[in-house]
């Protein structure tokens, strides 16, 4: 991907590196990891509540697991529901959806039971934040793998997916769809292509722009190589594999898809562990035909046995990603990444998220401010967490932009001179970095010009440079401004 005006985007993003969340303290939430997590409002107060699943205690000490769901009052303040029927789970994944019709969020769990068998299990919600387990239900219970719930034939109803194994060992894994009709009955699908996985990550989205949900399944099959395969759907529900795709197949996966780079189409982030044991973190662009090129100088850290989210955490109307997992130092990591609306991602430093393994994360505006908050869960060397990390993000990107910018104009632009000439009001004494660069963003040209109070015009010698458009950036190390302009 080519480089898009970065010294700006970085300029901001360092700006916006100190404080952009704060960890609510004093939650009621057990710590856990080998987890799953889901907001939805399940009370229907127009706030979002939290599911939480997984295991407490470390690794190699008697444990226990847990399946809570937390009642929001609207200002980020969680309660655990009473009563709640849910069995506890671990090794899980939980997802919710309006599977029968009502206007609610029912809940689906599936995941490692009393450290004895899998199990897999329907809940349907009475609207107000009751939950009723549905009896005889047959859907695969699974563990280490993924459920995503999507309408897959256009009936308006939501269907299943469900991807895992229920051997603890990870083997065999299944990959098996199940049609609702509509008022929470499951028809297992036949004749479906998808490979059969374990280790499993999957993610509906219309990657192909025909208004249907396509799948992308990514994990170990049955024959313990690491696949990721993309399926499209013809509307009905009928899915096709997709061939020559470049998605790297992994293990320990994760995958979500967002429009990163404004095309109005669905790419897709995929991590885990590849073929040789090295974590891995791929960003796929799409065409809008549902055709993937590989960014190759995306910066995220590989990771496995982690999760991915989008969301716009600083109000500039793109999608930001926070990446979580174990790398190839055996570090556990929990990153945060701003996107500058073309695709182009940096490193957000000084986050207070805690890195974790065997992780869940997501994004939600859980105190009503309209950002987005995000819950992160999962184990760290020392200890299991389950941490609220509000957002506090005043000013979006652009504004900040706005701020700590300053207009200047350039004449002649076009140019057919060896000669271009700057001219701003300054409000202040001060060396003002002069960078020029083409538009692929090499620096060409770099010099300093010192600039007093009131309107300045200083030239600039640009004889180096051919025929073709450039970037001007003018930087006094406050405020940044920037212009393109065009050699004839």
């Amino acid at each position: 991907m080519k480089t898009k005006l970065l010294f700006s985007f970085i300029f901001i993003a360092q700006l916006l590196s100190a404080q952009t969340f704060v960890e609510a303290m004093d939650t009621p939430f057990d710590d856990v990891w080998l987890s799953s997590i889901a907001f939805a409002d399940v009370d229907g107060d127009n706030d979002q509540d939290l599911f939480i699943t997984g295991r407490r205690g470390p690794q190699g000490v008697p444990f226990s697991q847990i399946s809570k769901l937390y009642i929001n009052d609207g200002a980020g303040n969680f309660t655990e529901a009473p009563d709640a029927p849910f069995h506890w789970v671990d090794q899980s994944s939980v997802a919710f959806a309006d599977i029968d019709g009502d206007g609610d969020q029912d809940l689906f769990a599936t995941g490692w039971w009393d450290n004895q068998y899998s199990i897999a299990n329907l809940y349907t919600n009475d609207g107000g934040g009751n939950f009723t387990e549905v009896p005889g239900v047959i859907l695969e219970d699974v563990l280490w793998g993924s459920v995503a719930f999507s309408d897959v034939d256009g009936d308006n109803d939501q269907d299943l997916l469900i991807t895992g194994s229920r051997d603890n060992l990870g083997f065999p894994g299944i990959s098996k769809l199940y049609v609702n009709d509509g008022m929470g009955n499951f028809t297992e699908a036949t004749n479906t292509p998808f490979e059969d996985v374990s280790r499993s990550a999957v993610a509906f989205s219309d990657v192909d722009g025909d208004n249907d949900q396509d799948v992308l399944i990514a994990g170990v099959n049955n024959s313990n190589v690491r696949t990721a395969k993309l399926y499209t759907n013809d509307g009905l529900g009928n899915f096709a594999e997709v061939m020559d795709t470049p998605f790297l197949g992994v293990r320990q996966s994760a995958v979500a898809f967002s429009d990163v780079d404004g095309n109005n189409t669905p790419d897709v982030l995929i991590t885990g562990w590849d073929s040789i044991n090295v974590p891995t973190a791929r960003l796929y662009t799409n065409d809008g035909m549902g055709n993937f090129t590989e960014v190759t100088d995306a910066p995220f850290e590989g990771v496995f046995d982690g999760s991915i989210t989008f969301a716009d955490v600083d109000g500039d109307n793109d999608q930001d990603v926070l990446i979580t997992g174990e790398n190839s130092s055996a570090s556990y990591i929990a990153k945060l990444y701003a996107n500058d609306g073309s695709g182009n991602f940096i490193e957000v430093m000084n986050m207070p998220f805690e890195g974790v393994t065997k992780s869940s994360i997501a994004f939600a505006d859980v105190d009503g401010d309209n950002d987005p908050d995000v819950f992160i869960s999962g184990g760290n060397t020392d200890a299991r967490i389950s941490k609220l990390y509000i957002n506090e993000t005043a000013v979006s990107i652009e504004n900040l932009v706005n701020e700590l910018s300053f207009e200047f104009k350039l004449y002649p632009n076009p140019t057919k001179t060896n000669i271009i000439n700057v001219n701003y009001d300054s409000k202040e004494n001060a060396w003002v970095t002069v960078n020029i660069f083409d538009l692929e963003g090499r620096l060409l040209q770099q010099h300093q010009e010192h600039i007093g109070i009131g309107e300045q015009t200083f030239s600039i010698n640009i004889s180096s440079l051919s025929k073709g458009a450039y970037t001007i950036q003018l930087d006094d190390s406050v405020r940044t401004g920037i212009h393109k302009f065009v050699v004839e």
